[in-house]
């Protein structure tokens, strides 16, 4: 922002005076009287942030409640899901078809009325054509969700098996989460070497961005900052550093629950199950630490591109038109290509914590195995995606309606929606640590059905699925059975 831009040139040039000191790295830090006039100057105004301060001070009681709630619901919510996931999720399929139709029916009744109303009106009337135009509206929004409703519900009808076998997924994750309940400590640990690692490279942003050389004009005695080619390009080195591990954090947690739950998946005895998260990230540690750290690196150079990208895109405030286009087509393509290679990774990652394949090889066995269940592997990102986002938000929802109840009659409160919000905030980051273990069970499990049915027969090799999903093999097992012998009838 330009603000932040002159405070930093008036930081550096006024650190020859009182009011500003420069220590011998050359780094200017400004003195409370000047930091307050640098604050005066920005239009900041603090009786906000004041009340808003007061009010967590006052209600910080509260929204430690509203994150204890939030944490209980969070647990009922992975109950209900090992339970009664077939009921939710076909619950949220129908609600989603009547809706839809509903919203078309009522798109089309809106297009019928206004173009009744436009027929009564005579050809001169002045609000004839205002009418016109909200029935062309209408009609082009009925026609729309006319087709989204029809394309959505033959996708439902199409894929009404594979909505099933999503179902089962869900099942098998609360029941792998249940017996290895421990497993949903692992955010906690992510977390926590996140928030250090992201305190160093604040850190050592805040050395590299004041290392700046103040030079004087001896004739002018005008006083300027130079920041050398070399620090310069160590912010772009920082920022990568910053990309990697945190990916590479991100991924270690990715590669501990994937080999827990691959290790009960793959046990035929659950009972014999014995320390699978030490043991998971003991291999971590001892095998897959390379693997994870080229994988981490390619979604960071990734994400630097995009940033570097995005730099430019900012500097080319007086250039043509096309030229800003032209960079956010490249960066809508980075974007894509970058979710494709997350997921990729971290598929990749769940080969790496069953079989202990090198990253190429991981990343090889699980796109074959996805590319063969294409439907599957559709099925279960969008509606599993989208179950799990559902509970999210309701958890975050739930919460801020108890945290209403709970500073109701709070005395002095001035902005009740700043510690609800607070709270939302924390419950849904709360709600997403216990989910996203969820959901990197419920991949994880998908890869090693798909691996189970690759290696075993369940004859002479028999499954290590449970009976839950083995009814979707044998189903399998029916069709290419009756297809195979249509086959041969109609020879």
């Amino acid at each position: 922002m330009a603000v932040g831009k002159n405070v930093t040139k008036e930081c550096v040039a006024s650190c020859l005076k009182d009011d500003y000191q420069l220590n011998f790295l050359r780094r200017c830090y400004p003195s409370f009287h000047t930091a307050s006039v640098i604050s005066e100057k920005a239009n900041i105004s603090n009786s906000f942030l004041e009340e808003a301060g007061s009010d967590i001070a006052l209600c910080w009681r509260e929204i430690i409640y509203m994150c204890l709630i939030a944490f209980g619901l969070a647990c009922v919510l992975l109950v209900l899901l090992r339970f009664l996931a077939g009921f939710i999720i076909w619950f949220v399929i129908i609600s989603l078809s009547l809706a839809s139709i509903g919203v078309t029916i009522y798109a089309w009744c809106m297009w019928k009325a206004y173009k009744k109303e436009v027929e009564k009106l005579a050809s001169d009337d002045s609000s004839r054509s205002i009418k016109e135009a909200k029935v062309k509206h209408w009609l082009a929004g009925a026609i729309v969700m006319t087709i989204f409703t029809v394309i959505f519900l033959l996708i439902v009808i199409i894929m009404r098996n594979r909505i099933k076998l999503v179902a089962a997924l869900f099942k098998e994750a609360g029941k792998a989460i249940i017996s290895m309940p421990l497993i949903l400590l692992q955010p906690i640990w992510t977390f926590l070497v996140l928030a250090a690692v992201l305190a160093g490279w604040f850190a050592g942003y805040v050395y590299i961005h004041t290392s700046q050389d103040v030079v004087v004009d001896p004739e002018t005695s005008y006083v300027s900052y130079h920041i050398t080619t070399f620090f310069k390009v160590m912010k772009w080195y920082h920022l990568l550093a910053f990309f990697w591990l945190t990916q590479f954090i991100i991924a270690c947690q990715h590669v501990v629950i994937a080999g827990s739950v691959a290790s009960w998946f793959f046990t035929r005895d659950k009972s014999q199950l014995d320390s699978p998260i030490w043991t998971s990230f003991y291999r971590l540690v001892r095998y897959h630490l390379g693997s994870v750290a080229l994988g981490s690196l390619l979604i960071a150079l990734l994400k630097l591109v995009r940033a570097i990208f995005k730099g430019l895109e900012r500097q080319m405030t007086n250039h043509p038109d096309y030229c800003k286009y032209l960079l956010k087509c490249c960066q809508c393509c980075l974007w894509c290509f970058e979710r494709f290679l997350v997921f990729i990774n971290r598929n990749a990652l769940i080969e790496i914590a069953i079989y202990g394949y090198s990253f190429c090889k991981g990343a090889q066995q699980a796109f074959h195995l996805l590319s063969s269940n294409v439907l599957r592997v559709a099925a279960i990102n969008s509606l599993g995606d989208f179950i799990l986002l559902l509970g999210k938000v309701g958890v975050a929802v739930a919460t801020a309606f108890a945290g209403l109840e709970i500073i109701k009659n709070k005395e002095d409160l001035q902005h009740s929606w700043v510690p609800v919000t607070i709270g939302c905030i924390f419950a849904f980051l709360i709600s997403h640590c216990f989910l996203g273990v969820y959901e990197m069970a419920i991949d994880t499990l998908f890869l090693c059905f798909c691996e189970d049915c690759e290696r075993n027969d369940g004859v002479e090799k028999p499954y290590y699925m449970s009976s839950g999903l083995m009814v979707f093999v044998e189903n399998s097992k029916k069709a290419l059975e009756a297809e195979e012998n249509g086959k041969n009838e109609g020879g």
